[in-house]
């Protein structure tokens, strides 16, 4: 027999007092719940192909799996959940844009990806393969792929 499920959960902290008006308040964060930010590669068949073959990897071709986005998205976790906790407020009170607030979510986990995809460094390449290539950095051949990392804002 399965126990409770552990949730855990953040709470954002609004100050109410005679001048706030809450109507305005879940408008505003209605607005925001009718959006989201989508990080991740956009491009043509032969980059979604790549970009697949890096992050999963390829058996039949003992090409290992060099997770960037998946890994990117662990990463950049912290960095939005600061922002989100300090600039949550501004926004539910009407003083930020919902759109500016997701915004630079986008760009916070844009720049975290594109950080951990120069970083990555394992599992190291076939030396064969290593031979051939200039320099040490992994993905550093794929400046397109790297160049496709980007981020949407999209109605849920």
């Amino acid at each position: 027999m399965a126990g409770a499920r552990r949730t855990r959960t953040r709470r954002a902290n609004v100050e109410l007092d005679e001048t706030s008006f809450l109507p305005a308040i879940m408008a505003n964060l209605n607005k925001l719940a009718k959006k989201e930010v989508h990080i991740g590669m956009q491009g043509n068949a032969d980059l979604a192909m790549i970009a697949g073959v890096h992050e999963y990897g390829s058996a039949k071709m003992k090409i290992p799996a060099r997770s960037f986005i998946g890994t990117g998205k662990k990463k950049s976790a912290a960095g939005i959940s600061k922002w989100v906790r300090t600039n949550i407020t501004p926004v539910a009170m009407g003083d930020m844009d919902v759109m500016a607030f997701l915004e630079e979510i986008g760009v916070i986990g844009e720049t975290k990806t594109l950080a951990n995809f120069n970083r990555i460094k394992q599992p190291p390449l076939s030396p064969l393969y290593a031979r051939r290539k200039q320099g040490k950095k992994i993905l550093i051949a794929d400046a397109d792929l790297r160049d496709s990392i980007t981020h949407v804002i999209v109605d849920k």
